[in-house]
């Protein structure tokens, strides 16, 4: 017989040109389609909202935090305090790369101090930069939201802060705050710095976990009040691909050669090293899970198999009788699990892309309704006061706002590796039925 034959008999086993005939196996061959549908739902949400999550953080790391290369001077000269030799070496990297691939550099010195504000104190990083920063870096600018303010400094004793950090001591734009930072006299006595910069702009990156603690003032201030034994001068270099790992390993070995033999290069991958693997590993587990509630839910083919060859014993005996080969009759039933995968994601993948597509709002409203059952029972029991608000996805850990960028090749992969997974689950409960004897089966029937 032609295997035309057996996917008509495929289709049958589905309900499909059958009639109205009843069917316990059809309906939990129905009943898998379901399970494996909404079993996708939650794979492509986590698989979305991780890439999302970790493409978000990746990129207000490198183009807000660490650059995506850093020439570091580890064995400055105690007594420069002008960043002469941070310049001299931003013009060597800016003008010996003949590919091009180099888009800016600045100079930052970063340290930390404790900020002083209207409602306390608060440890701070404080990030010295030039007023090129934010003109001239377009892709961190993409990345900031100005709350208040602006990005420039109106003079040299202007500073600019983290949202999170001037809500917590209670400043806005036009106050002051002030900077201790320590430093050593002439004596070598170690000795507190007092310095006080007025607010020129509020910012926000989204990532509080990044930017809680910003505090950025000018160069020329930052050289003076913070010291080279307690601070560390860089030049963040901006290049135009940081993915591209052969011209970034490329570039590292043309700055080692070029530079000063007291510069270290490091570039992002180096500096976020921790941070990366832990999301990586955190993403693997996620999807580790997921494929569990998949795996369970392919088990459900599996059954649904089962039930569909007892009761189509019958048929099986007939199609033998008649000169069926035992591969034909497996593949009929093959047919059938791999067509009920194919109904699976064929439900399941549209829902799971729209619920990814809306999931801020979908995790907006939920934290909602949470908090408005949650302060209903409150007030039911306690009457006055207030409890903490619910955040799903805390935004001192997370994004604020997740980034959702659909990966059609991710989106194939999880396609295909279902209909491989439903054909596998079957695979016994199938090539059973080929081997039925039908002698066998028409003395039991």
């Amino acid at each position: 017989m032609k295997n035309l034959v057996f996917i008509k008999m495929a289709f049958r086993f589905l309900g499909i040109g059958s009639g109205k005939t009843v069917s316990n196996a059809r309906k939990s061959l129905f009943g898998a389609v379901l399970g494996i549908g909404i079993s996708i739902i939650p794979l492509i949400v986590v698989l979305v909202v991780s890439d999302g999550m970790i493409q978000g953080i990746t990129s207000r790391t490198i183009e807000l935090g660490t650059g995506h290369l850093q020439a570091i001077d580890m064995r400055p000269i105690s007594t420069y305090k002008n960043a002469e030799t941070e310049k001299n070496v931003r013009s060597l990297i800016l003008d010996f790369d003949a590919d091009d691939f180099v888009e800016n550099a600045w100079i930052e010195r970063q340290g930390n101090g404790l900020v002083i504000g209207k409602n306390g104190r608060s440890g701070g990083t404080i990030r010295a930069v030039e007023p090129e920063f934010f003109t001239q870096n377009i892709r961190a600018l993409n990345l900031i939201r100005v709350i208040s303010g602006s990005l420039q400094f109106e003079n040299s004793k202007s500073a600019i802060l983290g949202a999170a950090i001037a809500e917590k001591l209670g400043l806005k734009v036009g106050d002051t705050c002030r900077i201790i930072t320590i430093n050593k006299n002439e004596k070598g006595k170690t000795v507190p710095r007092v310095s006080a910069f007025k607010i020129s702009g509020l910012i926000s990156s989204g990532y509080q976990e990044l930017d809680a603690l910003w505090v950025f003032i000018p160069l020329s201030e930052g050289l003076k009040i913070m010291p080279l034994n307690s601070s560390l001068t860089s030049i963040v270099v901006s290049t135009k691909d940081p993915f591209d790992e052969d011209k970034m390993n490329a570039l590292e070995l043309k700055l080692s050669s070029i530079l000063p033999e007291t510069f270290s290069i490091y570039s992002w991958a180096d500096l976020n090293r921790p941070a990366f693997t832990s999301f990586k590993t955190t993403k693997n587990i996620l999807l580790f899970i997921m494929f569990l509630i998949v795996l369970v839910a392919s088990a459900n083919i599996s059954s649904a198999i089962v039930m569909l060859v007892m009761e189509r014993r019958r048929e099986i005996a007939i199609l033998k009788a008649a000169g069926a080969h035992p591969a034909s009759i497996s593949l009929a039933f093959l047919l059938a699990g791999l067509f009920t995968s194919l109904g699976g994601i064929i439900l399941g993948m549209p829902l799971g892309i729209l619920t990814a597509l809306h999931i801020n709002e979908i995790f907006a409203y939920a934290e909602k309704i949470l908090n408005y059952l949650q302060n209903f029972v409150y007030s039911f029991f306690h009457g006055t006061g207030k409890p903490l608000e619910i955040h799903l996805l805390d935004p001192a850990y997370y994004l604020e706002h997740i980034p959702v960028k659909l990966n059609f090749f991710d989106l194939y992969i999880i396609a295909v590796c279902m209909l491989i997974l439903s054909v596998v689950v079957c695979l016994v409960p199938a090539v059973r039925a080929g081997r039925e004897k039908p002698i066998e089966i028409m003395r039991k029937l």
